[in-house]
């Protein structure tokens, strides 16, 4: 089912991330945290391909104001257009899907959130939910990979989890302050090594972000830590590569 809505406004998330807020006009629209949609202007709107899927990052507890965002790629003419439009453009919405979710259940436990890049989006949708909710059942790590801290998307939020004690948050640059003989991978490394120590053995991995930066660190995560696979969740951002 399609559901109708609208553009409300976007703005910046960081250098080169654009976040966008609908409103959804046709009722009936849910989702949970983690899950995607499919985003599509109205058949009439002048452009070929119409479509993308997009990691919902707003809570289901602020329907009927739903977000999303994205990094803004050269060339892109989908995103060209959205970053160009005006508050009222008209949205199609598909329902939303995806299991890359919260556990469930009520056992606490340990969750530990790799985002690379634009990968905190699902993340942003799940810290959000889990504190209107008061839901305290997790102890959350967040540790976040982009290359500078003027790219590091939702950075004011992510301070703000971080000042009121809900989450521990990691933030990696793999370009700014990095000292003479230290590689990225080396940077991720440490981060991650940080981020395991504290978390301890029994914690849940979701890993999200660009295929190849989810793929390190999955690789990393297994060859070097020696964590088992079952522990691991992933969500691959395919639609990044997209034009």
């Amino acid at each position: 089912m399609d559901y109708s809505a609208r553009l409300v406004r976007s703005s910046s998330a960081a250098t080169g991330t654009l976040f966008v807020e609908f409103e959804v006009v046709t009722p009936g629209f849910s989702f949970q945290p983690g899950q995607a949609s499919l985003f599509s202007f109205p058949p009439e709107f002048p452009l070929g391909d119409k479509s993308r899927i997009f990691s919902l990052c707003s809570a289901p507890s602020e329907i009927p104001r739903l977000s999303i965002a994205t990094r803004l790629t050269p060339g892109s003419a989908f995103k060209e257009a959205l970053s160009k439009i005006q508050p009222g453009q008209p949205f199609l919405i598909e329902e939303a899907t995806g299991e890359f979710l919260l556990p469930g259940g009520e056992t606490p436990g340990t969750l530990v959130f790799l985002a690379g890049g634009i990968g905190i989006t699902p993340f942003r949708s799940m810290i959000r939910e889990l504190r209107h909710r008061k839901d305290s059942r997790f102890r959350i790590l967040l540790m976040t990979v982009n290359r500078t801290g003027d790219e590091t998307p939702f950075l004011s939020e992510c301070q703000e989890w971080m000042r009121a004690g809900r989450l521990t948050w990691i933030p990696v640059l793999t370009r700014e302050d990095l000292p003479p003989g230290v590689s990225r991978q080396e940077r991720i490394e440490e981060g991650l090594s940080r981020v395991l120590k504290e978390a301890g053995e029994n914690s849940l991995l979701y890993l999200a972000g660009p295929p190849g930066m989810v793929d390190t660190f999955h690789q990393t995560l297994l060859g070097q830590f020696l964590v088992e696979e079952p522990r691991i969740k992933s969500d691959m951002f395919f639609g990044y590569l997209s034009r």
